[in-house]
């Protein structure tokens, strides 16, 4: 999901900077506005490149260890019961819960 939301926001920046007009910010002598875009259109690019490249070295041990059927089993166990928690966690969080803390003063 963050790499589609990366590489969209980059696409949207990279077609707002082929209009053909130069913008000036701050008067003929001030800095143009086509480098700031020219340097956002590069952090985006930089993000999707680093989020692309941690979810391929977070992927691909796990690759491998989904080789072997025990490790597999332990892998998915882990996932889940991870996936569990952070749902209870945000679930808690918003207060979708009827959890009520009983304080003890």
């Amino acid at each position: 999901m963050v790499v589609l939301g990366a590489m969209s926001f980059g696409l949207a920046l990279l077609l707002m900077g082929f209009d053909g007009h130069e913008a000036m910010a701050l008067g003929p002598r001030g800095p143009l506005v086509e480098e700031f875009w020219d340097n956002m259109r590069r952090y985006a690019l930089y993000a999707l490149t680093v989020s692309t490249g941690a979810i391929y070295t977070i992927l691909q041990p796990l690759v491998e260890l989904l080789k072997n059927p025990i490790s597999a089993v332990l892998i998915l166990v882990i996932v889940g019961g991870a996936i569990f928690i952070v749902s209870q966690v945000v679930t808690a969080m918003v207060g979708l819960s009827d959890f009520s803390y009983d304080y003890g003063y």
